[in-house]
């Protein structure tokens, strides 16, 4: 296990970022397109110049190439190697560990039963699919068995099935070998899935750094494309799948996804809330009245704060100004809800 210490990371795109990640955590870094999400995962990995420095294990890291760092990285992009074959691809960073033929086969052997891609294993890339090259790139990031693992937006692109089996797969890696882990991404339910530490970034800023309760409370001032309140369930209607909870200044009928009792998050992205202007809000359920406070531009998407009492509501402008009463409507099928101890 191996504790990450940022100091002072600059570059073109991030701004004196200073950043501890213990050892063992799985740490999520979420923020908009553009953040520098991406650029601080190649920082960790040695891929690009910065200003600052990186200890690992509070040893400096600074001139150490990447592939003395241990570290398993899993691109957005996949960059499987096309003139490889899936074996080939897996095997690829398992040939500078020492290891004779029939070692490197047996390890990459089983990160492909793991992934389930063995049935694969003579094909080239450009004739999977997008979630089986996926399962690929993860699993070549795995056969190096690294102590640091760095995952840029895994679950971008894939269809539910293959979500929710790669969620399966970190965290069956992260419990039986506890690598540190750096899991970037855009959205707040993987963010809430799979974190125990997280990190806003915003314009290459470190804007939060630490646990749920802070990261919450923050989500909604420096994340304006989601929305994320602490609720609590008042209701529970088990026969249709649903619940009732009170946020704060409203209350929200909401799907019961999981056994969730008492305090909760209750999430939902901004541009899936519904503006009504000039017609009534129909059906009635979750329909919230609220006044436009300020219209905010980020990376050229205009939204719109809307407060409803003491709370700020998140979403899509649509041509609204400051002053304009609108109503609100939350669809149930888009609002997410994740259980809190």
């Amino acid at each position: 296990m191996v504790k990450i210490e940022l100091v002072k990371i600059s570059n073109f795109i991030l701004k004196n970022v200073t950043l501890t990640i213990e050892n063992g955590s799985i740490h999520v870094v979420i923020g908009p397109n553009g953040a520098g999400k991406t650029t601080l995962l190649k920082v960790v990995a040695g891929l690009i110049r910065y200003k600052g420095h990186i200890y690992f294990n509070g040893k400096k890291a600074d001139n150490m190439p990447p592939w003395k760092r241990n570290i398993g990285y899993l691109p957005q992009t996949n960059a499987l190697f096309p003139h490889m074959t899936v074996l080939e691809n897996i095997l690829f960073g398992l040939k500078n560990k020492g290891l004779s033929r029939n070692e490197a086969y047996g390890i990459a052997k089983y990160y492909m039963e793991l992934l389930g891609i063995s049935h694969l294993k003579d094909r080239y890339p450009l004739k999977l699919s997008g979630g089986e090259q996926k399962k690929v790139a993860l699993a070549r990031a795995l056969a190096v068995e690294p102590q640091i693992l760095l995952l840029d937006e895994p679950f971008t692109g894939l269809h539910y099935d293959y979500r929710v089996f790669i969620y399966n797969v970190i965290k069956k890696v992260h419990v039986e070998r506890k690598p540190t882990i750096i899991l970037v991404t855009h959205e707040i339910d993987e963010a809430l899935k799979l974190g125990e530490k997280y990190t806003i970034l915003v314009n290459g800023v470190n804007k939060y750094s630490g646990g749920l309760k802070g990261f919450f409370e923050n989500a909604n001032k420096y994340l304006p494309y989601i929305n994320a309140y602490k609720c609590s369930i008042i209701g529970v209607d088990y026969e249709n799948g649903l619940c009732r909870v009170k946020c704060r200044d409203f209350e929200l009928i909401a799907p019961l996804t999981s056994n969730c009792s008492g305090k909760v998050i209750v999430s939902i992205p901004s541009d899936k809330i519904i503006i009504h202007r000039f017609s009534a809000c129909y059906p009635k359920t979750n329909c919230i009245s609220g006044v436009v406070e300020e219209i905010v531009n980020e990376h050229g998407l205009e939204q719109a704060v809307v407060k409803v009492g003491d709370t700020n509501v998140n979403v899509l402008a649509y041509g609204l100004r400051v002053g304009d009463r609108v109503m609100m409507k939350f669809p149930v099928k888009d609002i997410k809800i994740f259980c809190i101890s």
